[in-house]
């Protein structure tokens, strides 16, 4: 490391940034950065971005690949929690499994038992019913909750 190189702490907190909501599913991100929070982004733009590349299309990179790593961040704590808390989550009708690729999976454990007896799952029978929907929306939450 060079031992003129300065850290640069990024207080979030601080940060003030700007959300507008577009039409066709579109959406706006306006990011107000400090002085030494617009220095830092500059050099490392200077040192990573590419030569035939757009500075907004470098950001748009930089953005997404920020999205993608703390989804996946979030996949594994969330396959953590499952395998720490099998029996809490059966208790709640969920049950955790590893596939044939080693990863932790989720299901509803009703779903299972049906797909293992043969019987048409639930959402066969009743496919795009509010119901169903309903329905789903309920595990999903029932699952976060269990997520923190």
């Amino acid at each position: 490391m060079d031992p003129d190189q300065t850290n640069i702490k990024l207080d979030v907190s601080k940060w003030r940034v700007r959300v507008d909501e577009r039409s066709k599913n579109r959406m706006k991100l306006q990011i107000k950065l400090s002085k030494d929070e617009a220095l830092a982004f500059k050099n490392f733009a200077d040192v990573c971005k590419p030569a035939d590349i757009t500075d907004d299309d470098f950001i748009k990179t930089v953005f997404i690949t920020g999205i993608e790593s703390l989804n996946k961040q979030l996949a594994e704590m969330v396959q953590t929690y499952a395998v720490e808390n099998k029996e809490e989550l059966a208790a709640s009708g969920i049950t955790v499994f590893e596939d044939e690729d080693g990863d932790i999976k989720l299901a509803e454990t009703a779903r299972l038992e049906d797909e293992l007896s043969g019987t048409p799952s639930f959402d066969v029978i009743k496919k795009d019913s509010k119901e169903q929907n309903d329905f789903v929306d309920e595990r999903n939450a029932e699952i976060r909750k269990h997520v923190k």
